[in-house]
Parts: C-alpha cells; structure tokens; sequence
C-alpha cells in the first residue's frame, strides 16, 4: 500500500450509510503536504459497502493521478519525513461522465467529483518512509 512495497497494491476499504439520492460514489486520495493526488477511483455503485484490496469493483475505472497514471500510487514521502494522506469518499448526485478517465488532468476529475458531490466522508492517514 506504499511505495516501500513492491506491490504497492490499493488498500481495502469499509464504508457504510451512503446518503439517500447518491447515483454515484468516488474516492480519491491526496497528500495534503505537498498536495499531489495519488488515487482517483469513479463509478463505484452507491450500493457498495466497501472496496477491497488492489479490486476495482464492476463498473469502476480509475482516473489519471499527478504521477502520469491512471492508477493507485501509494504513499511515497522522502526517507524519513512523514506525510498526511487524505482518503475522500464522495456521495455523488450526477454520475461522473466517462470522458473523465486515463487523460483527463487529474486537477480537473478532481473539480468535478468536487461539483459534483453533496455528501463526503473523510479519513487522514499519516504515513512515514524510514
């Protein structure tokens, strides 16, 4: 789940009492101290209860991420300096169109989950590379 893993697969997730009206769920993972977006995940099912690892669930797609991929890139700070990294979930009222995909600027995917969004739940993860 971090760079120091030579997997460095997604992680598993749990999530519960997805708001009424959501058509669409995204997640999406920043590190908030050099503000880089290492994971955009759309078109999850607002039925889901969670994700698991390294999964994409049917009907999901990831979206390009600041280091060039549309992928999972995990936590990576220098050695021996820690980071926060935010994990967002977002309820959804519109879902995303399928142009947001591998080679849309990820700061623009981002905007848009953002616009779209009316409900989100937030977990902030430190991570620190020895």
């Amino acid at each position: 789940m971090t760079c120091d893993d030579p997997r460095d697969y997604s992680p598993g997730l749990n999530f519960a009492n997805v708001p009424t009206g959501t058509r669409e769920l995204a997640l999406t993972m920043v590190d908030l101290d050099i503000h880089k977006i290492h994971w955009l995940q759309l078109g999850l099912p607002p039925s889901a209860h969670g994700i698991r690892t390294h999964h994409l669930l049917p009907g999901a797609r990831e979206a390009l991420n600041d280091f060039g991929e549309a992928t999972y890139d995990g936590p990576c700070p220098p050695h021996g300096s820690t980071h926060r990294y935010q994990l967002t979930l977002y309820a959804l009222h519109e879902p995303m169109p399928t142009s947001f995909d591998g080679s849309t600027p990820p700061a623009r995917t981002l905007q848009e989950i953002k616009r779209r969004a009316f409900a989100s739940a937030v977990l902030v993860v430190p991570y620190t590379r020895r």
